[in-house]
């Protein structure tokens, strides 16, 4: 249990935004743009669904739509590696997501480094999948992917390693324990 000192105020911890940002990169936020081979079709994917536009029509795929795929063998090789990889950076980002809407706008700042490490674990998990998939340049036979959103989440991770600053102020102390 955490109790908070009776001289904070509210407005010296603003660790709501890392919640709301993470909500935003769970479900909002496209994490790779891709071009499927030979111009068969391209789309975009976030951490929860893949929005896709080919010549048999435009679809919403949704995460567990793709894991039945694999379960059921329609996806193979490294098709099914990628959405293996891709489906456990989805399970990190929104269990770190979680964590800090737990914690609201009395997240620690020692558990600060929880959610850099979530973010990087996250992040490299989708990169593992588009390399898993389009090769180690991102362009290969099956395609071209673009994985910008993943580079914004390492920025992320980036800005609350360096800049503690901006969601703590230095005059607000959690106590240990």
């Amino acid at each position: 249990m955490i109790f908070i000192t009776r001289d904070m105020q509210n407005s010296d911890v603003r660790t709501w935004i890392i919640s709301l940002c993470l909500c935003i990169f769970c479900f909002v936020v496209p994490l790779q743009g891709y071009v499927i081979g030979n111009d068969l079709g391209m789309g975009i994917q976030g951490a929860m669904f893949r929005y896709q536009v080919t010549g048999s029509g435009n679809s919403i795929i949704t995460l567990t739509q793709d894991l039945s795929y694999v379960t059921s063998g329609i996806y193979s090789g490294k098709t099914a590696n990628s959405v293996i990889f891709w489906i456990s950076g989805t399970g990190v980002l929104v269990f770190t997501t979680i964590f800090t809407l737990i914690y609201g706008n009395r997240l620690p700042q020692r558990y600060l480094k929880f959610i850099i490490i979530g973010l990087l674990g996250a992040g490299i998990l989708y990169l593992g999948s588009c390399v898993a998939q389009y090769g180690v340049l991102f362009s290969g036979p099956a395609g071209i992917s673009l994985p910008a959103g993943v580079f914004f989440l390492f920025l992320l991770a980036l800005l609350l390693q360096f800049y503690q600053g901006l969601f703590y102020n230095e005059s607000v102390q959690f106590p240990s324990g």
